[in-house]
């Protein structure tokens, strides 16, 4: 994977929002990227759910552009939106610009 490529530690995939939520519940990742088809409402609820988990978690999200969507989720606390199509490049600098520095 190029994330793990570009030495990044990927602690695992979901498959859907609940499993994402139970996935970062046990590991407190430092960047959650977010790659969902689903409606503005549910990845708002999804963005406050995973930082209620932690409210430093570095959260991207990833979709066609859809008009307002980059702009509901920064509001929602995402950090960083990813449009589709991107690179690899894209993708493993805009979470190496997002990750918090320990």
């Amino acid at each position: 994977m190029a994330l793990e490529d570009s030495g990044l530690d990927v602690i695992g995939e979901a498959e859907n929002a609940e499993s994402l939520l139970i996935l970062c519940q046990g590991n407190n990742p430092s960047v959650v990227l977010i790659d969902f088809n689903i409606d503005q409402q549910d990845i708002v609820r999804l963005i406050e759910n995973l930082l209620d988990i932690d409210p430093v978690v570095a959260i991207v999200v990833i979709s066609d552009l859809i008009e307002g969507q980059s702009e509901t989720v920064l509001a929602a606390g995402a950090r960083a939106f990813l449009q589709k199509p991107f690179s690899m490049y894209d993708m493993t600098d805009i979470v190496k610009k997002v990750k918090p520095v320990v």
